[in-house]
């Protein structure tokens, strides 16, 4: 899911400027402006529309209609998946595909490449949930988190 933010001209030119500065995107930097602020306890790290729990069982992930529970052992392991998917070069494109389908797969939920992002996948359902790599790494951390 993606949404249009309408800003000032100025204020469109200023992030350009920081991004290009830092070597970065626009959305790169507005995803580490919201992790700062997620830092300094201004909100919390929880992902609107994704519900991250640990129970007895596991940790249940549950993101629009798209459902999973991932053994607990295997926290850590999909939220390494999730924060490194994004750290691959075009040239590591096919080899990152099935490192993070393979990897995923064996913890009990899919992660598939698509596009710009990755798409959460039911095992059961096989119902998806599209992400940002970006928004992916954040998700790696409440994952990571619910795991300890």
């Amino acid at each position: 899911m993606s949404n249009h933010i309408r800003l000032p001209g100025e204020r469109v030119e200023q992030l350009r400027m920081i991004a290009e500065a830092k070597n970065k995107t626009i959305s790169e930097v507005i995803g580490d402006y919201v992790r700062s602020e997620i830092e300094a306890g201004t909100i919390p790290a929880d992902i609107p529309g994704v519900d991250v729990a640990k129970s007895e069982d596991g940790i249940k992930i549950v993101a629009g209609d798209m459902e999973a529970l991932i053994p607990m052992g295997e926290g850590p392991t999909v939220a390494e998946v999730l924060a490194s998917a994004g750290s691959f070069t075009a040239k590591d494109i096919e080899r990152k595909k099935r490192w993070i389908e393979g990897a995923a797969a064996l913890s009990g939920i899919e992660v598939k490449r698509a596009g710009n992002g990755l798409k959460l996948v039911s095992p059961i359902t096989k119902k998806e949930y599209p992400l940002n790599l970006d928004v992916a790494t954040d998700l790696a951390n409440v994952i990571e988190e619910a795991a300890k």
